[in-house]
């Protein structure tokens, strides 16, 4: 593998928003190491279940840090997704206990229609996650979850080709939609 620099980088055009729409997971048995990927893209995945967490306006975000370390020759990437979801009852409870407790693969589909892949190698696993009943009237009732991933790649990108519906263009994965 070569670490040599390939293109330069110039002032992009004011085009990009922040947020995230919707985060899907699938399981991480079957989607780890699986997918086809080129050039930090991937183009194909593994047969399976992913589910759609949709996200209201101004609730979630997606950061990676990359952490290097000169003296011991590695880099890494942490993989963050916060999302916040808006109402409490026992089902939505039981369902975040669940995920909390496993490891998953997660995508990210931002506001500009990227989809991202975090915990490819490795899995996101929940570290982070908050019930609220809110103090104020005007204050969120529900709950925060925090996923995060240490990945020895930056988040894969994959082509969304209908932002209706992410994954149309990976045969076999199947989107279950939310319902809670």
């Amino acid at each position: 593998m070569s670490c040599t620099v390939t293109a330069g980088l110039q002032i992009s055009c004011k085009e990009g928003i922040g947020g995230i729409k919707a985060i899907y997971l699938g399981a991480y048995d079957t989607f780890a190491n699986t997918a086809s990927i080129t050039n930090n893209e991937f183009t194909a995945l593994a047969t399976g279940s992913v589910y759609e967490f949709q996200l209201p306006k101004h609730t979630g975000s997606f950061t990676e840090e990359g952490t290097t370390s000169i003296e011991n020759g590695t880099v890494f990437y942490t993989q963050t997704v916060v999302a916040s979801f808006h109402g409490m009852s026992t089902e939505r409870a039981f369902e975040l206990q669940n995920i909390a407790k496993g490891r998953n693969v997660l995508w990210v589909l931002d506001n500009n229609n990227n989809l991202w892949m975090c915990g490819y190698k490795d899995g996101v696993e929940v570290t982070a996650f908050t019930t609220s009943s809110g103090t104020a009237k005007g204050d969120m009732n529900g709950y925060t979850i925090t996923f995060t991933g240490e990945e020895k790649d930056k988040a894969y990108w994959g082509e969304v080709t209908d932002v209706t519906s992410p994954f149309d263009a990976f045969a076999g994965v199947t989107v279950v939609p939310g319902s809670l």
